[in-house]
């Protein structure tokens, strides 16, 4: 089971979870399925959106555990999906996570882990 901590930002950087404006004009219910994060180097990631108790069983993403005021819980990946990831949404959701947002775009292990390096600003 992976462990679950509180990450230490007292309050929560807007600018690097932001919705989709463009998304927001012409669809509004997919503007809030999705956002973009921005990683220390500048780089986006597109994520979707999801009550953490609603997320699906993904395989090899990357998931950002945030909480009800925006504040990054956890980061890290699915896995291979199952009772691990269910076990990780678990220990988020106690930690405070309310939300779960997924990027699926990294297809491999080496781009899972430098995206979550990235986002966890250990570029």
């Amino acid at each position: 089971m992976t462990r679950i901590a509180i990450r230490s930002r007292s309050q929560p950087d807007h600018r690097l979870c932001t919705t989709l404006a463009a998304l927001g004009r012409d669809a509004p219910a997919a503007a809030s399925r999705f956002r973009r994060w921005v990683g220390i180097s500048g780089r986006s990631y597109l994520v979707s959106v999801y009550p953490i108790s609603q997320c699906p069983d993904y395989v090899d993403a990357v998931l950002i555990a945030v909480g009800a005021g925006g504040a990054c819980v956890w980061i890290g990946e699915a896995g291979q999906g199952g009772d691990d990831l269910a076990a990780t949404l678990a220990a988020a959701a106690q930690a405070g996570a309310c939300e779960v947002h997924v990027h699926l775009l990294a297809g491999n292990p080496a781009a899972r882990a430098a995206a979550i390096r990235d986002l966890d600003g250990r570029h």
